[in-house]
C-alpha cells in the first residue's frame, strides 16, 4: 500500500460508521475499564472525549488491519523462501526416513507438524481460460457460468427519475436523520 491510498482509506473509514449499531454491541469489560467512573455525555468536554476515543478506535482498527495484511505477506514470503532453499532437502529427508521405517508409512509426525506424501488424483489445470472458453462454447456450454448481479445505482437512478419500483423485493424508507461520528 502507498501512503496516499492509506490516507484515503483512513479518511473513508473514519467517515463511515460501523455496520452494526452501537446499541447492538456487547459491552467489552476491557473498554469499560478505560471509561472514567460515572461518565456521562453532559458537556462539550465529555462529548469530545467520547468522539476522540471512538475515532481512535476506528484508526486503530485500520492500523491493525494494514499490519495484519503486511504480516500475512511477510509470512508467505518467508514460507516461499524456506521452501525454495530447503524444500528438496526436507523432501529427500522424509523419503529416507520413510524408507528406514520400512516404507509402509507415507508420513512422519514431528513435534511441529507432519511431513509426508499424499497421492493426488488426476486433475485438469487451465493454463489459458480464454482459449478454453472458445472450446467450451462449442463443445460444453454447460461449463459456462453467467453471473447476474443487480446494479443498484441504475435502479436508484430509475427510481429517482420515475418513482417506479419493482412489485416485490424492495421497500422505500422515509427520509430520516441519521446520527454519525466523523
Amino acid at each position: 500500500m502507498n501512503r496516499e491510498s492509506d490516507s484515503a482509506q483512513i479518511e473513508t473509514a473514519l467517515a463511515t460508521p460501523p455496520l452494526t449499531s452501537p446499541l447492538d454491541a456487547e459491552v467489552d469489560i476491557e473498554v469499560m475499564k478505560l471509561v472514567p467512573k460515572r461518565f456521562a455525555v453532559e458537556d462539550e468536554k465529555s462529548a469530545n472525549w467520547l468522539v476522540r476515543r471512538i475515532i481512535a478506535a476506528r484508526q486503530y482498527g485500520l492500523h491493525v488491519k494494514a499490519w495484519a495484511q503486511h504480516e500475512q505477506r511477510r509470512a508467505e514470503r518467508e514460507e516461499m523462501t524456506l521452501l525454495f532453499l530447503f524444500g528438496r532437502q526436507i523432501e529427500m529427508w522424509t523419503r529416507d526416513e520413510i524408507q528406514k521405517l520400512g516404507g509402509r508409512r507415507k508420513s512422519i509426525a514431528l513435534p511441529s507438524g507432519t511431513v509426508g506424501f499424499r497421492t493426488e488424483g488426476v486433475k485438469l489445470v487451465v493454463d489459458d481460460e480464454d482459449a478454453v472458453l472458445v472450446w467450451v462454447r462449442t463443445n460444453l456450454p454447460a461449463a459456462i457460468q453467467i453471473e447476474e448481479k443487480l446494479k443498484k445505482s441504475v435502479l436508484n437512478q430509475h427510481f429517482d427519475a420515475t418513482g417506479e419500483i419493482p412489485d416485490a423485493g424492495v421497500h422505500v424508507e422515509s427520509p430520516r436523520e441519521k446520527f454519525s461520528i466523523r
